[in-house]
């Protein structure tokens, strides 16, 4: 077949050094649908060979650019109007083809120059020399990679597992990204000391084309979905730190992912600026029987609000909250079809994608299990709602798991009445601090191994005003709303003591409290009612 407009292509087959079948698609008119069905249908290895004639942009699918990119394509998604373009692609690949060409027309109209490659091409792309090539080429590219630059490069190789197979490990990881190439970096190395981590499993979705966070995915020999940038037009949008856009690229991040593992149960989600411990998918694999047998609950969050390094200290310990936490869950797939995606937000009411999850989940009386000590590290000091003063202020200090196994316990008291009743035991034993004292002082409650009571004052069992202001003197999260709660009480850590913070008016404030103990009231909050805060 002769060349002509759109993608022209031919297979090569490595082994035998031989030219193979000869394509052309003109892309300027069809989305390429016949020849993601060939590229689909090619035995693993085969070279492909790919160059674009005249105009190949126009019509061009997003199907097709994402299976040039599986061919270790960087820049199919950036084709323009003629550019010039080649690739020398392969089935199977694992990272980045260092092959490939493009140019662009400076005003849109002109033709631009022509592009070229002449070098040997290995029979295997991705062979440890060529990926050393890859390897060297990108940190000549891109600074801030440190010791991820100053070493010779392979892919990384999973930490094995040594204990009975997770099943979590045959579940999918979506990772949201945008173009936070270095924090990517970080989460992938950490993935990959995770015992039960499955590389194949994990997909990256990226809002827009950021070249050096495709590269970063494509290193470590990952899957990346890219899709076009988010611009909401919203003019609420400042207000909300862009708010649309996270949303967007969350619905359609969670639909492709079921769509790409139609018979999975659970996925975990994750972001580009989270780090997993080592017994993270060790720790989701106890969590896996309660959350089957309790519909009541909704996830299984990795992150704890509170868990900082003076507040956080059993990791065998899991907790039950009406708050969602996010940061590093996994959800269910019915949960997802059934209870969030029907009435997800449409774009563009600049409503911020966890806010929604938060109120739906209110709304039908779904909770979430979340441990003590975290099982995420948040990196990000940069973001669309973190600045570096949040960071330092709530982020920094968090505690996070260093072992790759601790046994849980508990499991069989974490639905809501046994979770009720197990509350309920603590705070009858537990003993009352010194409510006279102000909770802000330091020495308010000193080191120790005692289990606590403290309880705060309320006007009835919803506010939880006075609960806020005491999260901020133990310097616990108090940004808008206690977080963490189970019917008005906060079970944490505070300098080795086990505490709980109990609402004065909640059941079990009615039932425990004795009558010599006054409720504490930060005077700044005293006159203040927050009811459903």
């Amino acid at each position: 077949m002769e060349d002509g407009r759109g993608i022209n292509l031919v297979v090569i087959n490595s082994e035998r050094a031989t030219a193979g079948s000869v394509h052309n698609f003109d892309t300027y008119q069809n989305p390429g649908t016949d020849m993601v069905d060939i590229l689909k249908n090619l035995n693993d290895d085969r070279l492909v060979v790919m160059v674009a004639q005249d105009e190949a942009s126009a019509a061009l699918g997003a199907e097709a650019k994402l299976t040039i990119e599986q061919l270790g394509s960087t820049l199919i998604h950036d084709l323009g109007w003629r550019n010039s373009w080649v690739l020398i692609g392969q089935v199977g690949i694992t990272s980045i083809s260092p092959y490939e060409a493009m140019k662009s027309s400076l005003d849109g109209t002109a033709w631009p120059d022509p592009v070229a490659i002449s070098q040997c091409v290995p029979n295997k792309i991705d062979d440890e020399s060529v990926l050393a090539a890859s390897h060297k080429e990108f940190c000549a590219t891109y600074d801030n990679y440190g010791e991820f630059c100053k070493k010779t490069w392979s892919v990384p190789r999973p930490v094995p597992n040594t204990r009975d197979q997770f099943i979590t490990s045959t579940y999918p990881v979506a990772i949201i990204a945008g173009d936070r190439g270095s924090y990517l970096r970080q989460v992938l190395s950490a993935f990959f000391k995770a015992p039960g981590f499955v590389p194949e499993n994990v997909v990256v979705f990226q809002d827009g084309y950021d070249v050096e966070t495709f590269a970063v995915a494509r290193q470590f020999g990952i899957r990346l979905v890219r899709f076009p940038k988010t611009d909401s037009k919203n003019h609420k949008e400042d207000t909300f730190n862009h708010a649309d856009h996270i949303a967007t690229n969350y619905k359609r991040s969670l639909d492709a992912l079921w769509a790409m593992y139609p018979d999975k149960e659970f996925a975990f989600i994750m972001e580009d600026d989270l780090i997993v411990s080592p017994d993270f998918f060790d720790y989701f694999n106890q969590l896996i029987p309660v959350l089957r047998s309790d519909k009541t609950l909704f996830s299984a969050s990795a992150w704890n609000d509170n868990g900082y390094g003076h507040s956080a200290k059993d990791p065998t310990m899991i907790y039950r909250t009406e708050f969602f936490p996010g940061l590093g869950w996994l959800m269910s797939r019915k949960f997802w079809q059934e209870v969030v995606l029907p009435s997800w937000p449409k774009c563009c009411q600049g409503y911020s994608w966890d806010l929604y999850m938060r109120d739906v989940l209110k709304g039908r009386g779904l909770d979430t299990l979340y441990p003590d000590v975290s099982r995420t590290y948040h990196i990000g000091k940069t973001g669309a709602n973190v600045f570096n003063q949040f960071y330092n202020g709530y982020f920094r200090e968090h505690a996070l798991v260093k072992e790759s196994h601790h046994q849980l316990q508990g499991l069989d008291k974490l639905g809501p009445k046994s979770y009720s009743e197990l509350i309920s035991n603590l705070i009858s034993r537990a003993k009352p601090v010194d409510h006279g004292e102000d909770p802000c002082e330091q020495h308010f409650i000193t080191e120790g191994e005692e289990l606590l009571v403290l309880y705060y004052y309320q006007r009835d069992s919803r506010e939880t005003k006075q609960a806020l202001a005491v999260a901020g003197c133990l310097n616990l999260w108090n940004v808008d709303k206690v977080r963490g709660m189970f019917n008005g009480v906060l079970r944490t850590h505070f300098r080795g003591n086990q505490l709980l913070i109990v609402g004065s008016m909640t059941k079990y404030g009615k039932q425990f409290m004795p009558k010599d103990v006054k409720p504490i009231r930060i005077a700044k909050y005293k006159d203040e009612i927050d009811v459903g805060q």
